[in-house]
């Protein structure tokens, strides 16, 4: 069975995904933390072109999206699973075993409702996207590693860890920018941001994802007060 050149080469990107995914449990299991963390970031680079190349080569496949979710489980759910567990949850016992083990099979939860789903929200995710939480857990770690903000409460770590798990598997609503209108606005913004994210790149990366997560959690919160405070709910 012949295969076109053209089929290959999203694939080669889905596949070069997994690679640095195992690199980065590799590196973790042997302390090199910060060499971990940066492969998982470069594969989510390599994910993200994946779907790309397809899309502009027109060689989309049943095949590449299957592939893509299973890469997704390596470098976004099992990697940092890992990485966090050698990072921290080694020193916290059975917490940081089964801290890691939930981050890995919620991803992969996520994953899988992901792909049956058929109800879609352009402009929204439902949960928390697993590279998402994946980039969460690594600048976290990037920004320990460079400063020690979290010496002697690491187990806040292991707790925010804990929280982005159930995340991705709740019903939460994530803004998806992938529609994202653009103007001379957004474009002033995203500049200001790309030069602060120079300056320090990954406190401030460490920030916005942060801040990510918040936002779903705060825009959830005020729509599930406002229902709570309908006028046929308190009769």
């Amino acid at each position: 069975m012949k295969i076109s050149p053209m089929y290959i080469l999203p694939n080669l990107f889905t596949a070069g995904s997994i690679f640095l995914g195992v690199l980065s449990i590799m590196a973790a299991s042997h302390g090199l933390f910060k060499m971990a963390c940066w492969f998982i970031l470069v594969s989510m680079v390599l994910d993200g072109l994946d779907g790309r190349v397809a899309r502009l080569t027109n060689t989309s496949s049943k095949f590449g999206v299957e592939f893509d979710s299973l890469a997704d489980v390596v470098a976004f759910g099992v990697a940092p699973a890992i990485l966090l567990y050698f990072y921290i949850g080694d020193d916290l016992g059975r917490f940081g075993e089964a801290t890691s083990a939930l981050f890995v099979i919620f991803g992969a939860m996520r994953l899988a409702r992901f792909n049956i789903t058929t109800v879609s929200e352009p402009n929204f995710f439902i949960g928390l996207p697993i590279p998402s939480a994946a980039v969460f857990v690594v600048l976290w770690v990037l920004v320990d590693l460079e400063h020690k903000i979290l010496l002697h409460h690491e187990y806040l770590l292991l707790l925010g860890a804990f929280i982005i798990s159930i995340l991705m598997v709740s019903n939460v609503r994530y803004p998806s920018f992938k529609k994202m209108q653009w103007n001379l606005k957004s474009f002033s913004v995203l500049l200001i941001l790309l030069a602060i994210t120079f300056i320090k790149p990954v406190e401030v990366l460490c920030v916005l994802m942060s801040g990510y997560v918040l936002y779903g959690l705060i825009r959830w919160s005020v729509l599930f007060v406002k229902i709570l405070l309908k006028p046929d709910n308190r009769n």
